[in-house]
């Protein structure tokens, strides 16, 4: 009740604090407030809008000079209100018409922020997502708002007072509770159901209309405009694929034209580089000391740049620049084939040299080549077509890491080296048509306890459309059993529909997400997908 009727003063600034609109925490020493922005450390602890349920010590009465925080205990209660106000503030563009999907969105933000939200002797129980939807449909009359009104779907949530911040519902739940004991020990014979009861206080402890009006629909506010692109990439999906941007995708490749800064930098200081090898600068070491040991490599190497842990690996040192220029054209584009098993550095397993060889694919590629040998010999009756090589699939191997990485950088974005790949082989794919390798596949085991990331997916152009891409994606995904697979694609990407086929969902977009590795004159989106394979 005090927290609502006394008048609190700032500390540090000497200013009101006010209820939803400028709160702030209390020092549990002087029993003095501070406001949340006037902390000396900018914010509180995981920076969580309305975030006030810690323990705080002010920095004036700490012995050590400094702030001090210890977070409270929270009920689920709290922490879907604080979750779901967070997620309204700052990431409404994720939202329905201001709704968010209770595992999509609340689940996963929490799995994701757990260490925030709770204290560190709290552990997660086997079946804990369930109690958030028990929690609120339990709450779903008169603290938070159900969407199956507006979608006929009931895993949508939202605030049903919007405006009230988390501490604000907390202090008025805990008012509504004890009104109910009084009432009990009163012997009333009629005692007002939890809805009717948190109605009545509401007007009680919150002057402000403006804090009292409920969730309205018609009234939400507009989304973002990544919202507004997620339809067009359905919309689209339905068209035919002759007039579909998306299934286009004609420019697969950046011109070379746009080179960045960088790259140009390159150039003009090295000319006798060519440039193929000023676009493709990232060769192992593997290839320049074949007979190096693995210790010696890992002293001499400094170690890659990662601007995307864990999930793309770079390297661009300038030694690797220079070392292309000897390397031949059959090294970038061609790898061998090992007939014996492969020792995993990762599981300890010998893995057996191929996966699987395909003998029936006919590939685009294959089909104009037998075309063309059939013209260039159309003269001579007696000719016959040689005949076709099987497909490989098989593991990852160090001969084939200059053309992946080769590949990637011509197809994908410079810098990117998937040496360390070779450290767990068993969670690659790696597609070969005699030593032309035509597509792989990665995945990076164990970004979480519970999940693998699908790092990337290639076939080249004119091999697509025959499967090759589907199997790698199958196998990957044998290969996760029991674990969660997550993968980023861009917003325009074709390869969207093949991942929702294997059960793949978009969990969020990610603004922004290429911008970093993309050039400028790329067409494709630089925003992307979050998609996940629950398992």
């Amino acid at each position: 009740m005090e927290n609502f009727a006394e008048e609190k003063i700032c500390k540090y600034c000497a200013e009101n604090l006010r209820i939803c609109e400028d709160e702030g925490l209390e020092c549990s020493t002087c029993r003095s407030h501070v406001h949340v922005r006037c902390l000396k450390r900018g914010s509180v602890p995981g920076g969580l809008s309305g975030d006030l349920f810690f323990t705080f010590i002010c920095q004036e009465c700490d012995s050590s000079n400094s702030e001090v925080f210890s977070r409270n205990k929270l009920s689920w209660l709290q922490v879907i209100t604080l979750v779901l106000y967070h997620l309204q503030t700052k990431s409404l563009g994720l939202a329905r018409k201001g709704f968010f999907h209770w595992r999509n969105h609340v689940a996963t933000f929490i799995d994701r922020n757990w260490d925030i939200l709770f204290s560190g002797d709290t552990k997660k129980k086997k079946k804990w997502t369930g109690t958030i939807a028990g929690t609120l449909s339990h709450f779903g009359s008169y603290i938070f708002l159900s969407g199956i009104s507006t979608f006929n779907e009931p895993a949508w949530w939202t605030l049903m007072y919007p405006k009230l911040s988390p501490f604000a519902v907390s202090n008025l739940y805990a008012l509504m509770t004890l009104e109910k004991q009084k009432a009990k020990i009163r012997n009333e014979k009629r005692v007002a159901c939890d809805a009717e009861l948190f109605q009545n206080i509401l007007p009680v402890y919150i002057k402000d209309e403006e804090f009292l009006q409920p969730f309205n629909v018609t009234n939400a506010q507009l989304l973002s405009d990544v919202k507004e692109e997620i339809p067009e990439v359905k919309k689209n999906s339905k068209q035919k694929s002759g007039s579909s941007n998306v299934t286009k995708r004609k420019l697969v490749l950046p011109s070379m034209g746009g080179r960045s800064k960088k790259l140009m930098r390159l150039e003009n200081s090295a000319p006798l580089l060519s440039d193929e090898l000023t676009t493709n600068f990232n060769i192992p070491d593997s290839q320049e000391k074949p007979q190096a040991t693995p210790k010696s490599d890992t002293k001499n190497v400094k170690e890659s740049v990662k601007l995307l842990d864990p999930f793309c690996h770079y390297n661009t040192s300038l030694n690797n620049i220079s070392r292309m220029k000897g390397l031949r054209m059959q090294t970038k584009i061609t790898g061998g084939m090992r007939v014996e098993q492969i020792l995993s550095p990762y599981s300890g397993i010998y893995l057996k040299p191929y996966i699987r060889r395909d003998a029936k694919t006919y590939p685009t590629w294959l089909r104009l080549m037998a075309e063309l040998q059939l013209v260039a010999n159309r003269k001579d009756k007696d000719y016959i077509l040689p005949p076709r090589a099987p497909i490989d699939y098989t593991y990852v191997q160090p001969e084939h890491i200059p053309a992946i990485n080769s590949i990637c950088n011509q197809f994908f974005w410079p810098g990117i080296d998937l040496t360390e790949s070779l450290q767990y082989p068993d969670f690659s794919c790696v597609v070969l048509y005699k030593k032309l390798i035509v597509g792989f596949a990665f995945l990076v085991p164990d970004v979480k306890h519970t999940e693998n990331y699908l790092s990337f997916v290639f076939t080249r152009p004119s091999w697509r459309n025959c499967g090759i891409a589907k199997f790698m994606i199958y196998h990957l995904i044998q290969t996760s059993l029991g674990k969660d697979v997550t993968l980023h694609v861009s917003l325009n990407n074709p390869a969207l529909f093949l991942y929702q086929k294997f059960g793949f969902k978009v969990e969020n977009v990610v603004l922004d997400f290429y911008d970093k590795y993309f050039r400028s004159d790329v067409t494709d989106s630089k925003h992307a997908f979050f998609c996940r394979l629950e398992r």
